[in-house]
């Protein structure tokens, strides 16, 4: 049977996964009624699976991004750039299946602890 210690080696593998092209929302500022700004994060929601070995991992997680719009002019055509973008591991799933027994163990919350702070750390800021 597989341990927290396997599970653990796999996630620079996931984290790889996980910043294969997703999906980044957008993110606004806008002054409240007492004059101070404000940030409104519109996520894009995103998931990524991984199966092999034995081995089922789901990571669902949310990204924003500060996007550059340029509406363009007559020579010019509308382009949009990102800036910088930052997400949020919304949950995360992770099993693991003995193909010779085929007894099957779900990871418990406090086991996936360390794969979903990596995550977080490395979606922060990218």
């Amino acid at each position: 049977m597989k341990t927290v210690k396997d599970l653990n080696e796999l996630i620079p593998t996931i984290i790889d996964m996980v910043f294969d092209e997703p999906e980044i929302g957008s993110s606004c500022y806008e002054q409240d009624e007492e004059g101070y700004g404000c940030r409104y994060d519109e996520p894009e929601h995103n998931n990524i699976c991984y199966e092999k070995d034995g081995w089922y991992i789901e990571v669902s997680y949310d990204v924003s991004g500060e996007w550059i719009y340029d509406p363009g002019d007559y020579w010019t055509p509308p382009s949009e750039d990102l800036r910088r973008a930052w997400g949020e591991v919304t949950e995360i799933f992770a099993s693991y299946t003995d193909e010779e027994t085929g007894e099957e163990y779900e990871f418990t919350e406090d086991e996936l602890a360390e794969m979903e702070s990596r995550i977080n750390k490395e979606l922060e800021d990218f």
